[in-house]
């Protein structure tokens, strides 16, 4: 992995933590996040030292961090994660109320299920300044602070009123609302303000970064904007405005799935589901309504009805995950997947045979990516995604260059991922016939698409992604040098 060389500390800033402690029966369980950003941040760290400051969410949290800081590793510890604490009534308001049940739908497009409320707003706005005292009070000066998405909007203008000799960089990971839809936000105009406090802003897309500045010239109109250059003239700075997709670490991927123990769990997994002569499809999702998991079981649906031929000789994984439990309307989704799912094995199931096999957990990266490498096409089948990581991990994973990928038009990754079978997950017969066609691909058609994929993934990795943000925020603070 390339890393870099630093002349000023760095900070990073999420709300989610790279490390949870539990309580257990038998002591307490220190558990990694899984997820891009702590893929690349946490090695960058560990090699260059600094900061990391995160809700610390764990049962076990403060006891492993009494003063709300946990050296990471315990032993031999290579960086700081300070533990911000929050009450239930916070975590209530800021993250399930305004961020999950507010920014989080309506970002997607998905503004029926959008809520605000002023309360919530107020606790938005008060945690996401909590944050920026901590990072104030305890960061070195003159430090580069990397924040991140969409529970920290305002993180950004709060900590330069606090600290102006930071230089922060901003990324919103989940796609940015166009103007109209933007302003169904009522506080759409904090929002902003709050994103602007930053040196750097990074989406996903150029899409993104284009809505966003669109957002600021509509709504602060005398604000000086140069598109071609992705630069906006803010109360004296000039912040840059770039698309910075984020990408996957395709070698260490490789490099798993090829491992004995993982290259033994493959070719277990298609021994113990399948058949001689029967394909195995996969899917993995949050249980999240933003993932087209309804819709998609519509589509497999409409395929078994109009390609009888391929009953029978399908065997479909989907790995649904639970998750903001918390949130009514996600609980009512699992119960409503689990429903169509019945339906469906119900309507087609022939003896043993049953098209759709659910897997209700979480799986640990090692057999997640092995399942990867196992299977022979995914359907990555979102509504709206800033990009969607698991596109690119099935395609990392694929180093037997056996299947296909057929990949949602309005996900991120399908910008960068031009040789996967596009589908438009509202489309439930179109979605059905690309399918069929996915089945019908040769071997060599088959290899000559992931071969494509897999070259544009090496050429753009994880830490690409790392590098690219911080050399922009370089350009701003004058701190960052390429080793």
């Amino acid at each position: 992995m390339a890393l870099a060389r630093m002349t000023r500390p760095l900070v990073v800033v999420t709300n989610r933590e790279p490390y949870v402690d539990e309580r257990t029966k038998t002591g307490i369980r220190t558990v990694q996040r899984a997820g891009g950003v702590v893929s690349a941040l946490d090695p960058l760290l560990r090699e260059l030292g600094g900061d990391w400051v995160a809700w610390g969410s764990g049962s076990a949290d403060r006891l492993t961090a009494p003063n709300g800081i946990r050296p990471v590793p315990l032993k031999n510890p290579k960086y700081r994660l300070h533990r911000v604490y929050l009450t239930p009534e916070e975590v209530q308001g800021y993250y399930n109320r305004y961020a999950n049940q507010g920014l989080w739908p309506l970002s997607h497009l998905l503004i029926e299920r959008a809520r605000f409320s002023r309360q919530a707003w107020s606790t938005y706005r008060a945690v996401n300044q909590k944050f920026a005292r901590r990072v104030a009070r305890e960061m070195p000066n003159n430090a580069l602070v990397f924040s991140h998405d969409y529970q920290l909007a305002v993180f950004p203008s709060a900590l330069r009123q606090l600290r102006s000799d930071m230089a922060i960089a901003h990324f919103w990971h989940i796609p940015w609302p166009v103007y109209p839809v933007l302003k169904l936000c009522p506080q759409y105009q904090e929002l902003l303000r709050g994103m602007l406090g930053a040196d750097v802003l990074g989406f996903q897309t150029l899409d993104d970064a284009q809505a966003f500045m669109d957002s600021v010239a509509h709504t602060f109109r005398h604000v000086a904007i140069d598109r071609s250059r992705g630069e906006i003239a803010w109360q004296g700075r000039t912040i840059e405005v770039k698309a910075f997709p984020i990408s996957v670490d395709i070698e260490a991927i490789e490099s798993l799935v090829r491992s004995p123990r993982i290259s033994r769990w493959a070719q277990g997994i298609r021994r113990h589901l399948l058949a001689p002569g029967q394909r195995l499809g996969i899917s993995v999702d949050r249980a999240d309504y933003t993932k087209g998991i309804i819709p998609r079981l519509e589509a497999l649906r409409e395929f078994f009805r109009r390609y009888p031929q391929h009953l029978g000789r399908i065997v479909f994984l989907q790995v649904v995950v639970p998750t903001r439990s918390e949130v009514h309307a996600y609980r009512l989704l699992y119960r409503q997947v689990e429903e169509e799912t019945r339906r469906i094995n119900e309507e087609f199931s022939q003896g043993t045979w049953k098209p759709l096999i659910t897997i209700r957990r979480s799986i640990d990266r090692p057999r997640l990516m092995g399942l990867f490498r196992a299977a022979d096409f995914a359907l990555v089948s979102s509504l709206f995604d800033g990009m969607n990581l698991v596109a690119k991990e099935f395609v990392s994973a694929q180093v037997d260059r056996r299947g296909v990928l057929l990949l949602s038009e309005t996900t991120g990754a399908a910008q960068e991922l031009s040789q996967a079978l596009p589908i438009n997950p509202w489309d439930p017969e179109g979605f059905a016939e690309t399918l069929d066609q996915a089945l019908s691909l040769t071997p060599e058609e088959r290899a000559e698409r992931l071969a494509a994929m897999q070259a544009h993934l090496h050429a753009h990795t994880l830490y690409d992604w790392v590098s690219d943000i911080l050399t922009t925020l370089d350009t701003v603070a004058g701190s960052y040098v390429e080793s």
